[in-house]
């Protein structure tokens, strides 16, 4: 566990994207990429993406509908690509030059013609750009490098219908051609040529995925069956997961589970498959005959064997966020508040809306809309050469709100979870169980207070790809968490105005606003499983 760590000042953002090495954040404000260094936030590079020329209007009604709803940076970080779904249109600018473009983009995609643009993305070859049409009717892929354009028609959807092999080679995509649904393999070095092509058992595939270890495809069907089908790359079925499967439910064989298949992950290695259901429960599966190991439902009350860590009540307001409140200890047994599913509404808060694994398999969280305000925790492998897994409940922790996001540590030091909860607070847990929890308003030595009147909320976090800081968002703001005891983090909260970014062929572009909040923080030492609040 860290002995401390720094906030930095709050910013405005709506949108908040790592470069892959770490060095810079993307952040969008209205109309505006702006690029900030990460250990200073100091703003590096600054775009405003407008309307194309050909519907562009003085009127500033129209110019402020310009929205971006994604940006997203190449894989060798020189290059971002930003979206609007409001003008269907996309930019993409170079980190170190200007383009030609209205924008000061090298390249615009969409934004005039009959057919829209529903989403873009990054492909995984060099400068490539996936880009679907509306109504999935085509997804072309373009290669700025060579100004060549693939068309691949009839996509089945662009929500979690592609897939990539773990080397990045080859991707899969399902299609519908005639009514029915089939899958392209594509060769992404060989400018995305068609290798395979085969037709499926499904119905209305609903997901796809490829193994981490590259054998298999995991495909599952909508929510009317519980059904989920593993597929070879190059084409044979090898198995059909269905609730008539023996091993389904070792209670009774004709268990029926209602709705069908929520959420499908992959352990690491590829070994094992979980699945999470819409009745609550997590299958997992085992690669040598398709078998499903263990069934998890999740408790609604906790035995005396069990551990059960909850939030203190009010400890924000009680310490006025300047305490370290240590995370209480319940006696068990103990019952989880459980929450019931409107029936009648589409898509119901019901069954498991998140599996995640650390990056060693050693143990998984799982998230359940029954229990909306726990998140529970189990072992998994005890080495990533064990012959097979021991799964055991580890702890559930129990939060005053609403769970919203919950990420592990991409770095090498140990095993860490980042939970936001909706609150005034980040919550760190490790793998000896202890807690951290931090108020994103302030830090403990020196604190600077937030506007009267302001707030901020945590519903979504980031990790650095190195581990070495996380971002920390509500719909409108962020701030960054930086761990001073991380190997790669060479941090210094310089807020002197003399970085430079030289060394990356950048100049730095001042802005005339910096919508800083007035957040400050530094010096802030926690101990192993306490917590620290900051005032609001």
């Amino acid at each position: 566990m860290s002995d401390g760590y720094d906030f930095s000042p709050s910013y405005h953002a709506s949108l908040v994207s790592y470069s892959p090495g770490t060095t810079f954040l993307a952040t969008v404000y209205q109309n505006r990429v702006i690029i900030r260094s990460t250990s200073t936030l100091q703003i590096v590079r600054t775009w405003s993406c407008n309307q194309p020329s050909s519907i562009a209007s003085t009127s500033r009604d129209i110019q402020e509908q310009v929205k971006i709803d994604s940006v997203e940076w190449s894989e060798d970080g020189l290059y971002i690509l930003a979206f609007s779904s409001s003008i269907k249109t996309a930019w993409v600018f170079a980190l170190a030059t200007n383009g030609d473009g209205d924008s000061g983009e090298i390249a615009k995609i969409g934004g005039e013609g009959v057919e829209g643009l529903i989403k873009v993305e990054w492909g995984r070859s060099g400068k490539t750009i996936l880009a679907w049409s509306d109504f999935n009717l085509k997804l072309s892929i373009f290669d700025l490098s060579s100004g060549i354009t693939r068309i691949i028609q009839n996509p089945k959807s662009h929500l979690q219908c592609h897939t990539y092999s773990s080397d990045n080679r080859y991707m899969a995509i399902v299609e519908k051609h005639l009514g029915k649904e089939f899958i392209g393999i594509y060769d992404v070095l060989d400018n995305h040529h068609l290798v395979r092509h085969f037709q499926l058992s499904t119905s209305d595939v609903q997901g796809m995925s490829w193994s981490p270890d590259g054998k298999y495809l995991a495909v599952w069907d909508s929510a009317l069956s519980y059904s989920i089908y593993i597929y070879s790359p190059i084409g044979p079925l090898l198995s059909h997961f269905t609730h008539t499967s023996l091993t389904f439910s070792p209670e009774s064989l004709s268990e029926d589970p209602g709705l069908g298949i929520r959420t499908v992950t992959w352990a690491p290695g590829g070994r094992w498959l979980a699945i999470g259901g819409w009745d609550g429960k997590v299958r997992i599966l085992e690669s040598t005959g398709w078998r499903c190991i263990a069934l998890l439902n999740n408790p609604s009350r906790i035995t005396e064997k069990d551990t059960v860590w909850k939030e203190p009540q009010d400890w924000v307001k009680d310490t006025r966020g300047h305490g370290i409140v240590q995370f209480d200890r319940m006696q068990c047994p103990a019952a989880i508040p459980n929450s019931r599913p409107d029936l009648s509404k589409v898509n119901p808060n019901m069954g498991i809306s998140q599996i995640s694994f650390d990056k060693d398999g050693a143990l998984f969280a799982v998230c359940s809309e029954s229990t909306p305000n726990a998140l529970h925790i189990y072992t998994f492998l005890k080495s990533p050469t064990a012959e097979g897994p021991e799964i055991s409940h580890l702890t559930t922790l129990l939060f005053a709100n609403l769970v919203k996001t919950v990420m592990w540590c991409p770095g090498t030091k140990g095993r860490k979870l980042a939970v936001t909860a909706k609150s005034q607070a980040l919550y760190l847990w490790d793998e000896e169980g202890n807690w951290e929890e931090e108020n994103t308003k302030e830090t403990g030595q020196l604190s600077v207070g937030i506007e009267k009147g302001s707030n901020f909320s945590a519903v979504d976090l980031q990790w650095a790809p190195d581990g070495s800081s996380l971002v920390l968002q509500d719909k409108s703001q962020f701030c960054l968490l930086y761990d001073n005891d991380s190997d790669t983090n060479q941090v210094t909260l310089d807020r002197s105005g003399m970085w430079t970014p030289a060394g990356e062929g950048l100049s730095h572009v001042m802005e005339e606003e910096e919508y800083e909040d007035g957040w400050s923080g530094y010096g802030l030492n926690l101990r192993q499983g306490f917590s620290s609040g900051i005032p609001a």
